[in-house]
Formats: structure tokens, C-alpha cells, sequence
């Protein structure tokens, strides 16, 4: 399987989707300081910066899936809900474009729930309309956490869920990681809608599964080495009243999990009575990445002293690695299935 990332960020889908031996063809990002991570990490991956502007003549050979997760602050409450109305929503038309020209067999999106509701509805149905090829309205009701659509010919058949990364489960995650971080995963498939009924929906549901736990006392799955006592996650954007988005709650239970990590600042710990943030190393495990990954020289800086509120954001705004690891495992089962049935044929 070929593929192109947009919005690519760190670039967790590539991490995700190494174990199943796919080729990443091209990624894009314009930001200065992941541009800097994937050139450390991804240095034979051409970047081609801003996706709006690709063709097919920029990458080598043809790609079989498109994946993207086009910004989510028009969409958020951060970033006052604005949707299509924000340019960085109307990028999600524009990834739906891109996937037409590219001619991907799959395409894999990702963003924050508020995109289901944001415009009352209207702003998600222009997007599933724009890779559906026909005009989808807004439910009565609304859109649900889960949905499909069938598309027009030659268009993309799309279904979505609503994951939670607690939740998800897969072989390199058995026990999922220690973070709240609810998203809208889409699929769309370029033909039958079954397949993207059995990507999603088939098999292990993993939504009403239970969040990593541990022994009381014993070490918090996110904590660095050479941290010890208990770490009761709490929500730092309260602490000093400035960021009112949030709610301001503490956990007072060792099993519970984080906030997510945002692009603002990271999630804390109490370790010992004490309240610290999490550090980058925390944060990178959180999102399922390696140990350093985020560590690279930026701006005369050597990677063992990068900026660390430049790795913070970046961790913010990435995906999950496990969650791609979810999509990307049962993709690959369905398109392999696929190729036997046509051979057999």
C-alpha cells in the first residue's frame, strides 16, 4: 500500500503503519518545527508543503490512500467554532479535492468531534457531499458518533466513527495509552460501501471497552524514567484561570486518565503532593510515539536540548499513533481481501 499524508505533522500515521510494510509517498506540512521532525525521522519522504497546491506529476507512481488531518480549530471551541466559515476549515473541502485528483482508493481523515455539530451539521454534510458526489443533508437529529454514506459512482463511499484513544486497542497498544482524546476518524473507500462498513464497523468494537488501569501506587504508564510514587492526572489549563475553555477539574482517582495534551499546554501529574507537567518524553508516550521522538536540532539547538513547548505543541496537534494503527491494520485486512477476491475471480 502507497500513500500520501497531508497536514502531516509529526507524522503519526507513518509510525502507526510501519509494522504493516507501507510506503509513504509523499508527506506535506508547512509548520517549521514538524517540517524539522520529519526530515529527521522521514529524511527519503519528500515534502511537499502545502497540499491544496499538489498534483499528481509532484509525487512519483500513483498512491492507494490518502490520509489527513486537516486543522481542527475552526471547529473547536478554542478556536470559536467557525467551520467552513475559517479558512482552516475549508481545508477539509480541500482535502476532499485532493483525494479526487490523487484518484486514492482509500482515504483516511481525522478531527475533533465539534466538527459533527459545527454549522448545525451543514459544514459535515459539505464535506461528506464533496467525497460522496451527491448532495448528503443533516440528519434530523444530527449526526450521530457513528454514520455511513454510500457514494455516487466513482466517488467514495465514507462511514465515521467517534474514537476515544483510551479505548483503542491494538497488538503494539494491548493496554491503549493513559489519554482522553475523543476524534472523529473517517474512511472512505472509491467504490462498495461494504468495505468501509467492515473497516469500521466489523469485528471488535472498541468504544465500550474499559481504559488502561494499574495497581494503585504503583507507576503511571506515562511516567519517565526515574519518576516514582503515584501520579493522579489533573487538568493544569485550570490552575492559573487564564484558559476558561476547559473544564477545571482535578482527579482525585489513580485510574483515571488525562485531559488530552493540547497545542496550548500539556496535561500535569501529582506525584508525591506535588504538581508537575508532564514532561515532552510523557507527552510523546501519551500519543504512542517513541521515547525522543520529538527531539531534533531546531533553531541552533541540538536535539538533547530542543525547545520543549515546540515538542509540545507538535504533540498536540498530531494524531494518535494507536488509533492509526487501528484504521491502518483493518484497511490493510480489507484491501487484502479484496486482492484474493479479484484474483479468484
Amino acid at each position: 500500500m502507497r500513500y500520501g499524508s497531508v497536514c502531516s505533522g509529526i507524522e503519526a500515521a507513518s509510525i502507526a503503519w510501519r509494522p504493516l510494510g507501507w510506503h509513504c509517498a509523499f508527506v506535506s506540512e508547512i509548520k517549521r518545527f514538524p517540517s524539522a521532525v520529519l526530515a529527521e525521522r522521514f529524511p527519503d519522504v519528500p515534502n511537499l508543503g502545502d497540499f491544496t497546491k499538489i498534483m499528481p506529476e509532484d509525487y512519483e507512481g500513483d498512491i492507494d490512500l490518502l490520509v489527513g488531518g486537516t486543522p481542527c480549530q475552526a471547529f473547536s471551541i478554542a478556536g470559536l467554532r467557525k467551520g467552513l466559515e475559517d479558512d482552516r476549515g475549508g481545508l477539509a473541502l480541500e482535502f476532499a479535492r485532493l483525494a479526487f485528483r490523487t484518484r486514492a482508493r482509500w482515504v483516511v481523515w481525522e478531527n475533533v468531534p465539534g466538527v459533527l455539530s459545527s454549522g448545525k451539521g451543514a459544514d459535515f454534510a459539505s464535506f461528506l457531499s464533496t467525497l460522496a458526489g451527491w448532495e448528503v443533508r443533516v440528519p434530523s437529529g444530527g449526526w450521530r458518533r457513528a454514520g455511513l454514506v454510500t457514494g455516487a459512482p466513482g466517488c467514495y463511499s465514507v462511514g465515521w466513527r467517534v474514537l476515544d484513544a483510551q479505548y483503542t486497542r491494538v497488538q503494539q497498544f494491548p493496554r491503549a495509552v493513559p489519554q482522553r482524546r475523543r476524534r472523529v476518524v473517517l474512511a472512505g473507500y472509491l467504490g462498495d460501501w461494504t468495505r468501509v462498513a467492515g473497516v469500521l464497523f466489523d469485528g471488535e468494537m472498541c468504544g465500550g471497552d474499559t481504559p488502561p488501569g494499574r495497581h494503585a501506587g504503583g507507576p503511571a504508564a506515562g511516567s519517565a524514567p526515574g519518576d516514582a510514587g503515584a501520579c493522579i492526572p489533573l487538568d493544569l489549563t485550570n490552575l492559573d484561570g487564564r484558559v476558561r475553555h476547559l473544564p477545571g477539574k482535578c482527579y482525585d482517582d489513580p485510574l483515571s486518565a488525562a485531559y488530552t495534551i493540547t497545542r496550548r499546554r500539556p496535561s500535569g501529574v501529582c506525584v508525591g503532593g506535588v504538581s508537575r507537567m508532564l514532561t515532552p518524553v510523557e507527552c510523546e508516550r501519551a500519543m504512542g510515539f517513541p521515547d525522543g521522538y520529538t527531539a531534533v536540532a531546531w533553531h541552533g539547538r541540538s536535539a538533547e536540548n530542543c525547545p520543549r513547548w515546540s515538542r509540545y505543541r507538535a504533540l498536540g496537534n498530531t494524531m494518535n499513533v494507536n488509533v492509526m494503527a487501528w484504521i491502518g491494520e483493518r484497511i490493510d485486512e480489507a484491501d487484502k481481501e479484496a486482492c484474493d477476491g479479484r484474483q479468484e475471480a
